[in-house]
């Protein structure tokens, strides 16, 4: 954030700041606006319930807190958000019993639709904090859990329609804790990190159907330096994981972008951004009767479904011959 020398700050916008608090807030953007989650705890006897937002592009915030969740006596926490091309998926964790993993889809409008979701039932509410990634078809849910005396990381995929897919998914299992997780999709597969233990952050590749891919990998040194707090990002190329460490009595912010993204690329020569461009909103009409296929602006094959608002190429026929620009 910047701030003046006066001590005003830039180009910051309040999005909440009603009586109570408001806290973990999430955001995805939906084509059109973005949609804000966050926990808050106005409302009577200190219940705490996840809410979402409408904010513009242009920073208009169009909603004060729309209810999502289950709501009554529960204490909700740790949302997260994704968006599927039509709607969005937020998930959060009950921080009283039932203690657990839920979700519901919001649409456009901001309005929560059909029912809530629970995609897991856990023994603990400490350390769940689900987040969620969104593969072009499904949704992949990662979270934690204590079966027995450690942490866990788990994984469930969700379909457009809510229903969950296959068991859960054990991603991290051991003799010390697993959480403070995260999850990416890089185009191909999923990537999960997480702290193990007290020292390390760990990795795992998860495909499209939940499967697990090979074994996890380290990510950050084998020193004992305490670390926390994970997070991943996808580029074309490779991933930045990032987390805090504590040293010299302070805490500081380390990453490390040494795994690669296993993707396909296609030829960059073949991808001419000068190509003419059509701009358009909905859904995609491919030609009838040639072969298509799909490219986003960094070169790589995408599905149908897979498209949301963003700059796309046309091959028809073997021949880049359309730029689409999709605004929504």
């Amino acid at each position: 954030m910047r701030v003046t020398p006066q001590g005003d700050t830039l180009n910051s916008l309040v999005i909440c700041n009603r009586d109570g608090v408001q806290t973990d807030p999430a955001v995805v953007f939906n084509g059109e606006n973005y949609i804000v989650v966050w926990t808050d705890g106005r409302f009577p006897d200190y219940r705490y319930w996840v809410v979402a937002a409408r904010v513009t592009p242009y920073g208009a915030v169009l909603d004060t807190g729309i209810c999502f969740g289950n709501g009554g006596d529960q204490r909700e926490s740790y949302p997260d958000i994704a968006f599927d091309g039509n709607r969005c998926f937020a998930v959060w964790s009950n921080f009283y019993t039932p203690y657990g993993v839920y979700g519901r889809f919001i649409n456009s409008f901001c309005q929560p639709e059909d029912t809530v979701v629970c995609i897991s039932v856990a023994s603990i509410h400490d350390f769940v904090c689900p987040k969620i990634a969104h593969d072009g078809v499904n949704h992949f849910v990662v979270f934690a859990d204590r079966p027995d005396d450690y942490h866990n990381v788990y994984g469930q995929m969700v379909s457009p329609a809510g229903q969950l897919l296959g068991n859960k998914l054990t991603i991290a299992s051991g003799d010390v804790d697993q959480y403070s997780h995260d999850v990416v999709w890089d185009g191909h597969f999923y990537v999960v990190v997480w702290r193990e233990g007290s020292y390390d952050i760990k990795g795992q590749r998860i495909d499209a159907n939940g499967q697990l891919i090979g074994s996890s990998f380290q990510i950050c040194s084998t020193a004992m330096i305490f670390r926390d707090y994970t997070s991943i990002a996808a580029s074309d190329t490779n991933y930045l994981v990032t987390w805090t460490e504590y040293r010299n009595w302070q805490y500081d912010v380390y990453g490390n972008v040494d795994q690669s993204v296993s993707i396909k690329e296609r030829n960059a020569n073949a991808v001419n951004k000068r190509t003419s461009a059509s701009i358009i909103s909905g859904k995609l009409i491919l030609p009838k009767d040639s072969h298509c296929k799909v490219y986003d602006i960094s070169g790589r094959e995408v599905r149908l479904k897979q498209i949301q608002a963003g700059v796309y190429f046309l091959e028809i026929d073997g021949v880049i011959q359309r730029k689409i620009i999709k605004v929504r």
